[in-house]
Order: structure tokens, then C-alpha cells, then sequence
């Protein structure tokens, strides 16, 4: 009896480690899949003397859009802003959707530039356009159910956008990039949970995306509140590790960086400091939830010694003087360079180009276009999953057949 037992136990035993076996070539394969891509940008500093973006420019535009009023989802204020964007940035295809949400409609905005040669990946740059209907946090009681001008939290995103819009049929870029303008970002609640009442836009932007669509996002990055004469800002929560690392030889190369040197070898100040992590829900939060990665530009100490989600932050004092052209620039130039550097381009794997080079069938897959490479590799993991789960169902039946036996 002893024996018998003992028997059924080591045959548990095996059974049980061919079954962890499996489960680690799944792990292993799932792992795979993952790191087959990353970024692999140029050197931010052979393309910082050839910056292009119009910090003044942007700056005009802060001024301008302020002047339309308060920028309300279903207004002439947000109808006359889209107008102006679509006539300022001709080369670019542009589409509106509108959906019903709460008590109003809202209305995105989303343009696309797709060269004859891209590969179909998609760079998706996202700024909220609609601004605040009322300063909550204003000091003055009787003027915090109207709505404020949102020079920085609304505008400067939007003015950020537009100069980058401006500036990117020049740049000969491999890729589609889509500029999305989103509305009702900041028609939620004071204090709501959940759900959430806050990036109306961004989530019903997300949730009408095909599958195919937002495999091909290769990233997708989040501009507001960053015109604050006194720029600070953070890693925020929901974002993706991997974009944020290609920003840090970006920042550091633009002099935004404490303690690392910039381009002409000197010394940075700390305006993007990649060791601290803040809490933010915003737009990049839908597509964080959906699988894409993001990442977000927020400065949420707004003004000089500001705390965080203070200073003019839905305040009446949120008004163009307090926004600096200095500080877009900042912005527009980390993305320009961005782009231009392919910082946000996936290519193969350094690991994964080894493995390539040794097996000439897989390596010819490298000619072909990113989103089919990506439909090759999702057939592939496809069938190894197929291989794993039959061969667990067998190691079921054998262990089923072992206990009869015994």
C-alpha cells in the first residue's frame, strides 16, 4: 500500500512539473512576443541644430483661441477652433465624430498625415481642445460656476499641435501621424470617482478604434498644461516605462534635465525629472486601459511655487499672460526631435535580429511592412499556444490514465 501510494506520488510529481514546463514555454513565448519590438531612436543631438518649431507662433495661437471664448463642447467657440485647424493644416486629412455623452455632444477632432512610403506605423499625438466650464478652485466664490479661458489647460496643448502639424510634411517621415484633438477632457466633476466623468473624447475615441488600428499605434502621447512660465513636470501613472525612456536622452540633450549634460556638454536645469511618478487621469488613461502605449506632458504645478493640482489650475487666472512661449518651445522641440530621430519607431529586437540572422526563413519576414511582420508573428504565437494546449490536454489524459491504472 505504501508503495502503491508512493508510486502515484512521484507519477503526480512528474505530471505536475511537465505541466509547469508548459506553462513556462508559455510565459517564455508570451515574452517573446513582447520584446520582438522596441524603440531605437538616433542621437537627439545630430538633429538639434535643425529645430524648426515656432515657439512664437504657438504662442500667438494661445492668444487667439482664448480671444474665441470658452471653448464648450457644442459651442461657436469649439466649432470656430476646429474650422481654424482644419484651414491651417491643409496637407493633413481631417475627420470629426460627435457623440451624445451626459447632457451635451461632443465633437473630436482627428487629422492624419500618412506618407506614400509609411510603413504603417502610427505616431498619435492628443491634446484636449475643449476648455473648463467653471473655476471650481477660483478664490472668488461668485465666479466659480463660469467657465475660464484655458489658456494653458486646453490651449496650450492645442497650440503645440498646430505648430507640429505645420511642420511635419517636411520632415520625411516613414510613418502615419495622427493629431487628435479631443473634446469634453475637462467636463468632469469636482471630486467625482467613478465612473468617470472626465476624458469623454479620449475614451469614445479609443473605443471606436479597430483592433488592427491600434496595433499599428506606436505610441501615443498626451500634450497639456505644459505653457507654465515655470515648466515642471513628471512620469505620470498609467503610462507606458518603455515610451518614457526615449524621452530622457531627449529632455537631456535640450538642457531639461538635472545633473546630465546637454549637447554643448553643459549641465541641465530640472524641468523633466524621470524618478518621480504623479497622479494623473487624463486622456491617456483610455488608451493606456486599451493596450496602447502612452505617455503624457502635464505640468500640474501651475504657476510659480505652485502645488500640485494648484497655483491657476481651474482658476479664472488661467488666462494667456500666464503661458510662456519659452515653455512650448521646450515641448515642440522634444517632439520635433522625437520624429526626427525615429525615437518612436518600433524595430525589430537587437536579441531578436541574432536570432533572425540565424534562421534565413524567419529573416525574410524583415522586408515586409510592420503591420504585416505583426500579423506573421501573431499567427506564429497563434500556433505555439495551439502546440502547448494540446500537449496540456494530453498530459490531462495521461494523468487521468495513471489513476485508473492504479
Amino acid at each position: 500500500m505504501l508503495t502503491c501510494c508512493a508510486q502515484s506520488k512521484s507519477r503526480s510529481v512528474a505530471a505536475f512539473l511537465l505541466i509547469s514546463m508548459l506553462f513556462s514555454c508559455i510565459l517564455s513565448s508570451t515574452s517573446s512576443e513582447i520584446s520582438d519590438y522596441e524603440y531605437q531612436g538616433s542621437d537627439p543631438c545630430e538633429f538639434i541644430d535643425d529645430l524648426s518649431f515656432d515657439s512664437n507662433s504657438a504662442n500667438a495661437s494661445i492668444t487667439w483661441q482664448t480671444d474665441l471664448g470658452p471653448r464648450l463642447p457644442g459651442s461657436n467657440a469649439s466649432q470656430n477652433l476646429r474650422t481654424s485647424i482644419i484651414e491651417n493644416l491643409s496637407d493633413w486629412t481631417f475627420e470629426e465624430s460627435s457623440h451624445q455623452r451626459e447632457n451635451f455632444t461632443l465633437t473630436n477632432l482627428v487629422g492624419t498625415f500618412s506618407p506614400l512610403n509609411s510603413t504603417g506605423q502610427n505616431v498619435v499625438f492628443v491634446a484636449h481642445y475643449d476648455s473648463r466650464y467653471m473655476a471650481e478652485r477660483d478664490e472668488n466664490e461668485s465666479m466659480r460656476d463660469k467657465p475660464i479661458d484655458g489658456a494653458n489647460d486646453g490651449g496650450s496643448g492645442v497650440a503645440v499641435l498646430i505648430e507640429l502639424g505645420k511642420i511635419i510634411p517636411q520632415m520625411n517621415l516613414n510613418h502615419d501621424v495622427t493629431l487628435f484633438f479631443s473634446d469634453a477632457e475637462d467636463q468632469g466633476i469636482p471630486g467625482g470617482g467613478y465612473p468617470l466623468t472626465w476624458s469623454y473624447g479620449a475614451y469614445a475615441w479609443v473605443e471606436n478604434l479597430t483592433e488592427s488600428y491600434k496595433e499599428n499605434i506606436s505610441a501615443y502621447i498626451v500634450i497639456d498644461m505644459i505653457g507654465d512660465k515655470y515648466l515642471d513636470f513628471t512620469k505620470v501613472t498609467d503610462t507606458s516605462n518603455q515610451l518614457w525612456e526615449t524621452i530622457v536622452p531627449i529632455t537631456a540633450a535640450l538642457g531639461m534635465m538635472e545633473e546630465e549634460t546637454d549637447c554643448n556638454g553643459e549641465y541641465g536645469i530640472e524641468i523633466f525629472n524621470p524618478n518621480r511618478t504623479r497622479g494623473v487621469i487624463d486622456d491617456h488613461v483610455p488608451a493606456h486601459e486599451a493596450g496602447i502605449p502612452a505617455i503624457n506632458f502635464i505640468d500640474i504645478n501651475y504657476g510659480e511655487d505652485a502645488e500640485r493640482w494648484g497655483g491657476y489650475w481651474h482658476t479664472h487666472e488661467d488666462t494667456a499672460d500666464k503661458v510662456s512661449a519659452e515653455s512650448l518651445g521646450l515641448i515642440g522641440n522634444i517632439l520635433e526631435i522625437g520624429l526626427k530621430s525615429s525615437a518612436w519607431t518600433l524595430e525589430p529586437s537587437q536579441v531578436n535580429n541574432v536570432e533572425l540572422d540565424n534562421n534565413p526563413t524567419i529573416n525574410s519576414d524583415s522586408n515586409l511592412d510592420y503591420s504585416t511582420q505583426k500579423n506573421i508573428e501573431k499567427s506564429r504565437a497563434v500556433g505555439y499556444i495551439s502546440i502547448i494546449i494540446v500537449s496540456f490536454i494530453l498530459v490531462l489524459i495521461l494523468m487521468a490514465d495513471i489513476s485508473l491504472k492504479l
